[in-house]
């Protein structure tokens, strides 16, 4: 298993929003939810575990549109599940800060619309967004449950300067592990993500449960935590999920950068934070996306330039990279990416463009699994590249300085 020190200093990854201080009320999820009653439900919207713009939303893609150039990749292609027909199913995911509007068209199937007018069509997969309930909480700071049967379409904005903050308030920390340190929202064990939520285990006397909002820090011990509480109080607890080697992982969002997951085994510390150590994107900072183009190099010389289809998967800048490094997973929005290298049929080099480096594998979009890249130079020619021929990657993403 690689283990690498991550080059560059994910900790200071900033962006600067469109507010001086960051609230809870900024990057919370909002927005208009038209139940078939043509009632109109306006508030912070709960979706599963999501509650920020910077949280993922994840479905299905419905076939590939890409497969009409076949033909111009040679009969001896495989694809990363050994067909030579057609690429497995692939995985659409985004901030829901990208996303301008979801219509439910069937039990497992939706209408997205993103910013800028581009609308897909996407089915539950494997992914629980897709079918579930959703919860409003009201300017009057109640919540009321929608069912999926009962929703029409949901319009995302951003909160209103006018309505209170949410009930609700983020895990704001820095998590330490012996690669880096990752700067962020946090949503504890995939599952806490609120400083109301409550971290459970045992004592020496008994269960005990504890707020995040009274927790100052959370030290790994192997299969046990020690936590320091505001006051000072330190509690030696185990025996639950939540602090021992069963927790299925610290996510972290951080600006600039997109999603970390940190396996336990590489899990050191936590430090809690205020919010407002973090500038992170509100929703007017998610631009409309734009196409993925670039220069690819391949390793018998050539330098194909133009428009690129990444996995014969991921066309738009808002779309994810996902790779691992050991016990660490990332999920980087192709904007951030700067240079992507494949170093063999395991890893592959990548370089984000506030100059991190890292190196990933596990995922397709980062081993010998990838399907190619097609490139649509200017003219009219498409051109399809093997993964195993890809030298490097350059992307000509533009990032915005609020976004």
């Amino acid at each position: 298993m690689l283990k690498t020190w991550i080059t560059g200093c994910l900790i200071c990854c900033a962006c600067v929003t469109n507010g001086s201080a960051q609230n809870s009320r900024a990057i919370r999820i909002y927005g208009e939810v038209t139940t078939v009653m043509n009632r109109k439900i306006c508030g912070y919207i709960t979706w599963g575990k999501n509650l920020y713009w910077t949280d993922i939303f994840t479905a299905g893609k419905i076939g590939n549109p890409y497969m009409r150039y076949r033909d111009i990749m040679g009969d001896n292609v495989r694809f990363s599940d050994g067909r030579r027909d057609t690429p497995p199913e692939h995985e659409f995911s985004c901030r829901f800060g990208n996303i301008r509007s979801i219509r439910v068209i069937g039990d497992r199937r939706i209408e997205l619309g993103v910013k800028g007018g581009n609308v897909t069509e996407l089915e539950r997969g494997r992914s629980l967004a897709i079918g579930n309930w959703i919860a409003v909480e009201l300017r009057d700071g109640k919540t009321e449950s929608v069912v999926w049967d009962h929703i029409s379409e949901i319009v995302f904005s951003a909160a209103p300067d006018t309505i209170p903050e949410p009930k609700d308030r983020p895990i704001a920390g820095i998590v330490e592990t012996p690669y880096g340190m990752y700067k962020g929202l946090v949503q504890w064990d995939l599952d806490e993500n609120s400083l109301g939520a409550l971290l459970d285990g045992r004592t020496e006397s008994s269960g005990v449960s504890v707020a995040f909002k009274n927790i100052a820090s959370i030290k790994s011990l192997g299969n046990s935590s020690l936590v320091t509480l505001h006051s000072g109080r330190e509690l030696y607890m185990w025996g639950e999920n939540d602090v021992n080697a069963t927790n299925r992982g610290i996510a972290i969002n951080l600006p600039s950068v997109g999603q970390v997951i940190v396996g336990w085994h590489d899990f050191k510390l936590f430090r809690s934070i205020p919010l407002d150590q973090l500038n992170l994107p509100v929703y007017d900072d998610f631009a409309a996306p734009e196409r993925l183009s670039g220069r690819v190099e391949t390793r018998d010389g050539l330098s194909l330039e133009g428009v690129l289809v990444y996995d014969l998967d991921e066309a738009m800048d808002f779309e994810l990279l996902d790779g691992q490094n050991g016990n660490i997973s990332y999920r980087v929005p192709f904007k951030y990416v700067q240079k992507i290298e494949p170093k063999n049929y395991k890893y592959t080099w990548v370089k984000l463009s506030g100059g991190t480096e890292l190196v990933l594998g596990t995922m397709c979009d980062v081993t010998a699994a990838n399907d190619g890249i097609l490139v649509f130079r200017t003219g009219g020619e498409v051109v399809y590249v093997r993964w195993r021929d890809v030298k490097r990657v350059e992307l000509w993403t533009k990032v915005k300085q609020n976004d």
